[in-house]
């Protein structure tokens, strides 16, 4: 039987400055900034080569497929707040940048992204699920599963990194908050139609468009998934009713988080401990199999930390090519 099509993870992407410039830095003391940038924010960390915290900064999105600009922007201002009173990319330090951000499964979005102008001689750039993962693992093997608006698990064990779903919606990230909202919707349109009872859960979902259904309608034909994930608090509150339609999706995303844990163990050597992350974790851990749930662990740390233990990796990595 032939084996379904497994496309590996984006490698890692790498830019800096012309080497005579890194060759006069060689002597000078490091930084090293993790970046997290997702669809609604920016998070910078900024650390010293030994390890000590300078600070940490916010700012908006960095999606690069959807505005590579703006991302620098919104990088480069984090970091300002994080790295203060230090200016931007002071000529006195080496940065290493490492960054994990929105739309890298883009490749040509990633190479707009990088070929933009920017202050950074080294930045090492991959997904955010990636440094999510370095970052909950404090850079030890394991996985992440992250439910919010999508849901996308990634694995690293040694130098192997697995990912499973994150295919985007409505196509794919089954469980997730948008995939919740969606099925709300298809209950009451069912009911509106007489295919279904009236429950509490379709009575809040109705109440939520002022029991206008074509209101509904004309919002449904044109909401992305945010818009649908919004829906999903209506679902975690109706099954904490005891509605038992809300219970019963609960259950199935609950089984659709499971079928992703499995396949990653698929395609692990040895077991790996699992953390959950994103808005969703929480409300959909007592519906998740009891097997799944032995093999979770508390995140130890945030995707701006797994930025810099990327960061920090890379750098020892060229420092090791360059001295042979």
């Amino acid at each position: 039987m032939a084996q379904p099509f497994r496309p590996s993870p984006l490698p890692f992407r790498f830019s800096n400055k012309n080497q005579q410039i890194l060759n006069n830095m060689a002597d000078q003391p490091r930084l090293f900034i993790g970046i997290d940038g997702g669809a609604t924010k920016t998070i910078a960390r900024v650390e010293t080569a030994e390890g000590t915290l300078l600070g940490i900064g916010k700012a908006g999105p960095a999606n690069i497929r959807l505005d590579p600009v703006g991302a620098w922007a919104s990088i480069q201002q984090a970091i300002t707040t994080a790295a203060h009173p230090i200016p931007l990319a002071d000529p006195q330090y080496q940065w290493h940048c490492g960054a994990g951000l929105a739309g890298t499964q883009v490749p040509e979005a990633c190479d707009r992204f990088l070929s933009l102008e920017h202050p950074f001689p080294h930045i090492y750039l991959h997904s955010d699920g990636y440094t999510s993962c370095l970052g909950a693992h404090r850079g030890r093997d394991g996985a992440v599963i992250a439910i919010g608006t999508g849901v996308v698990a990634y694995q690293i064990e040694g130098e192997r990194v697995t990912r499973v779903s994150g295919w985007g919606f409505p196509q794919g990230d089954e469980g997730s908050g948008a995939w919740l909202g969606l099925a709300a919707i298809r209950y009451t349109l069912q009911w509106w139609d007489g295919r279904r009872s009236e429950t509490p859960l379709i009575a809040q979902v109705f109440a939520h468009f002022d029991r206008d259904s074509e209101a509904m309608i004309r919002w449904a034909n044109a909401a992305q998934s945010q818009q649908f994930a919004e829906l999903a608090p209506l679902v975690i509150a109706a099954a904490q009713g005891g509605d038992q339609g809300a219970i019963a999706l609960l259950a199935e995303a609950g089984n659709e988080i499971a079928k992703i844990w499995q396949a990653l163990v698929a395609r692990q050597e040895k077991p790996l401990p699992c953390s959950l992350l994103g808005g969703l974790a929480a409300p959909l851990m007592d519906y998740l199999p009891t097997e799944l749930r032995s093999h979770l662990v508390p995140p130890q740390g945030d995707a701006a930390l797994g930025g810099v233990i990327f960061a920090r990796r890379e750098a020892s990595r060229a420092t090791e090519s360059a001295n042979g």
